[in-house]
């Protein structure tokens, strides 16, 4: 209990630094009075999403127009073979949260469950991050055309 405590007074250190680096000291006071509940800002999202891979992007981009995917869907989105490589890209998504700060699930949550014998996984956006995502009307169609466009 006292390491998750630690780290994540550790992610919290890290988003105030980052705040401060880029001189929104409002933000800063909101912060830390409002506290970390909604860890989302339209300057934290575009940070976290220049701060990811175009693969990390292309798996977010699905989770936040679909809600939720298989792992056979993202898979297929961003052409990897198996769930170990699946997990290297998901693993890099968290990494790159966790160095503004950020949880992975204010990102994305996953349930494993098995099927004849063998074991998937099902992926969920977190709300509030489709909800920053919608606010900054990402992914646009450019960013993500693995998805018609609704007309």
């Amino acid at each position: 209990m006292a390491l998750l405590n630690e780290q994540s007074r550790q992610r919290q250190q890290a988003r105030i630094q980052l705040m401060l680096k880029e001189g929104r000291t409002e933000e800063v006071h909101d912060y830390l009075v409002e506290g970390p509940d909604d860890p989302w800002t339209a300057e934290l999202f575009l940070a976290f999403i220049d701060r990811i891979g175009k693969t990390q992007r292309d798996v977010l981009a699905l989770l936040v127009s679909c809600r939720h995917a298989t792992d056979a869907e993202l898979r297929a989105c961003i052409k990897v073979p198996d769930n170990q490589a699946l997990a290297g890209v998901l693993s890099g998504i968290s990494k790159q949260a966790a160095a503004l700060g950020i949880h992975a699930r204010d990102i994305f949550s996953f349930e494993n469950f098995r099927s004849a014998g063998k074991r998937h996984s099902n992926y969920k956006v977190a709300n509030k991050f489709a909800e920053i995502a919608a606010k900054m009307n990402w992914p646009g169609p450019h960013q993500f055309p693995h998805v018609p466009l609704k007309k």
